[in-house]
């Protein structure tokens, strides 16, 4: 099939269009928000859309996050994350559960170091210096 001899002809005009569209010297400018941020949608406070029947409870799942999980075998930093959830109705009527993680109280943390010694000394897994040898 043979094109139309004037197929530009339903192209827009490029002085019409190129006015409305940014300069590429405007992207440069522009830089995305730093890591860690929220958007700007988060951070405004948006109204319960409904009742909140039970507010966040830990539900006891616990896990740690760091900075380079690629590389697990080098030490690092970490930060023990804490599983909270809530119920909330919702204006029609149902109940929702919504899931959250953050970040762990340093009593929390304390409280996750001491059932963990107390299982490595119920399990005979702590060896003192005599036994290492």
């Amino acid at each position: 099939m043979a094109e139309p001899k004037d197929w530009k002809s339903w192209l827009p005009n490029p002085n019409v269009w190129k006015s409305w569209m940014p300069e590429p010297k405007a992207w440069k400018t522009w830089t995305p928000e730093p890591k860690g941020r929220r958007s700007g949608m988060s951070q405004q406070k948006i109204p319960n859309q409904g009742v909140v029947k039970q507010d966040w409870v830990a539900t006891g799942r616990i896990d740690f996050a760091t900075r380079d999980p690629a590389d697990a075998d080098q030490p690092s930093e970490f930060k023990l994350l804490v599983e909270e959830r809530r119920i909330v109705e919702s204006i029609a009527g149902n109940e929702n559960l919504e899931i959250q993680w953050r970040l762990a109280t340093l009593k929390e943390a304390k409280a996750v170091v001491s059932q963990y010694h107390q299982y490595l000394s119920e399990n005979s897994l702590i060896k003192t210096v005599a036994e290492t040898n």
